[in-house]
């Protein structure tokens, strides 16, 4: 093998890695960027797809709106909005009328999908549903 076919061959292993993902983890690669440890301070740090052990699922997104899933009948699926400011997080869902629920969120484990995890304590909410299924267990954050 010649020197020209050696710098070919290392080109195209260059560019095999870049299209792969090369040195880059699961994560970045997938776009995802679990929450970091501790109480969030803005909307940006817990956006993203939660999920508890029950199968209930929690989208919080960017722009303050969220898709709230509980697989029970008496819940369901609902959205609304949210707003989050250190740690204070103030949340409305169609499911629950016009009442607003406060609660504190943390963030803990390990900065990883699958490990890192969201955990509401209710300051206040009149919507007796949504206060149980926020708080009921912790909210993974997933990876897809």
């Amino acid at each position: 093998m010649g020197p020209e076919s050696i710098r070919r061959a290392a080109v195209f292993a260059l560019i095999l890695a870049s299209a792969c993902g090369g040195g880059q983890s699961r994560e970045s690669r997938l776009n995802v960027r679990p929450p970091r440890p501790g109480v969030p301070d803005k909307i940006t740090d817990v956006t993203g797809i939660y999920r508890t052990t029950s199968q209930a699922t929690l989208q919080l997104r960017g722009d303050g709106s969220l898709s709230f899933i509980v697989p029970a009948p008496e819940m369901g699926a609902t959205s609304g909005s949210y707003r989050l400011d250190s740690g204070a997080f103030e949340v409305r869902t169609r499911s629950c009328g016009e009442l607003t629920g406060n609660y504190r969120i943390e963030v803990r484990g390990r900065q990883v999908a699958g490990e890192a995890f969201l955990v509401f304590s209710a300051e206040d909410d009149p919507c007796t549903l949504r206060e149980r299924y926020l708080t009921l267990q912790p909210w993974f954050y997933a990876d897809s």
